[in-house]
This record gives C-alpha cells, structure tokens and sequence, in this order.
C-alpha cells in the first residue's frame, strides 16, 4: 500500500472527483440546496421539507438509472450479507446487537419524548438479548467454546441456534419498532386532518 502525504491525497480527491460528470453534477445541486436551506433558517421562514425529500428523491432515482447494475449487485450482497448475519452470526454481529439493544434500553429510560408503547417494546427486546446472553456465556463456559472462531460456533448446535434467535428477535424488533412508528404517524395525521365540528348548543324554549 502506498502512502500518500495529504497533499498528494487532496490532489487524487480533486482528480477523482473531476473525472466524475455524474457528481459534480450531484455536488452542484447539494450545494443549491444547502444555501437554499440556510437562507430558509436565517430568514426564520418555514421549511418546505417536502422540496428537500423531492430532490432527495430525484438524485436517488438518477443515481440508481445511471449505476442501475452496480445499485442492484450492492442491494444483493446486502441482503446476502444480512441472510449470512441472520443465520450464520458471528460475534460481531452479536456484540453490535447486544449493544444497540441495551443503548435503547437505557435511552427508553431516560428519554422524555420516547412514547410508552416504544419503552414496552425496548424493554421486551433487551430482556430477551440479555436472558440469551446468560444461556450464551453458559454454553460456552461449559463447552470451552472458542467464541473467537466462527467454526467453534458453527459446530455447537445449541450456541447457534441462540445466536440465530438473538438475530431474529433482533430484527423483529426493528420491524415492530418500525411499524408503530408508522402507525403512530399515520394516527396523528389523521387526528390532524379531522375538522373540528362545531359545538351545538340547544337553548331552552
């Protein structure tokens, strides 16, 4: 590997970026947008946030025309990836679960604005990985399992099928997590979108 002094790295930047019509097309229109933004804060006018998810949008959709094979190859080594996490864990994967899970925990605790329904479902989730987390060490301690060694694993049954478990309640969790954020939104649209009916007075005769 080569090393390159900061100079000669700014000079390959500029370089890559020149020879790239695509973005600085992109790095035009984010520039458009920012100033268009910060203009918005300074003047203290409401923010159209609708114009920002449209251009978001557009550059996505020109993106994804332009790169279509290659969006579509990094779309199926991702699922590939996220089916190898799913059923074939390793301990990466498990310590990054066993911590997002327990970070929510304690946000869930803390958190003012966090809404019941969220802390119940944070709670369910981060008892289950923590109960797991016995069951794991247990099996382990009593296997002399190599938990470095993804083979180690992978041959005791027991261990991996909790691993599987703890990667499957995992991803419940963001699913369910995920679907009553939306039903959340979606009720407070519609409470908004209510008109008021006006109040009817009946007046004695």
């Amino acid at each position: 590997m080569n090393d390159f002094s900061l100079v000669e790295k700014i000079k390959l930047l500029v370089n890559i970026i020149v020879s790239s019509p695509l973005f600085l097309f992109c790095f035009m229109i984010g520039i458009a947008v920012l100033i268009l933004f910060i203009i918005c804060v300074k003047k203290e006018k409401k923010v159209n946030k609708w114009i920002f998810i449209a251009i978001w949008t557009i550059l996505g959709i020109v993106l994804v025309i332009n790169y279509n094979s290659i969006v579509l190859e990094l779309i199926d080594k991702l699922f590939d990836a996220l089916f190898m996490a799913l059923y074939f864990p390793n301990i990466t994967v498990y310590f990054i679960i066993l911590f997002i899970s327990n970070l929510f925990f304690i946000y869930s605790l803390i958190g003012r604005r966090i809404n019941k329904k969220h802390k119940i479902i944070n709670f369910i989730n981060a008892l289950i990985i923590n109960l797991f987390l016995i069951l794991i060490i247990d099996i382990v301690k009593s296997n002399s399992i190599n938990i470095y060694n993804e083979l180690s694993i992978y041959t005791n049954s027991n261990l991996l099928v909790l691993m599987q478990l703890n990667s499957s309640i995992f991803t419940s969790w963001i699913l369910i997590s995920l679907l009553v954020s939306a039903h959340e939104k979606l009720k407070k649209y519609d409470e908004k979108e209510l008109p008021e009916m006006p109040e009817i007075v009946f007046e004695d005769v």
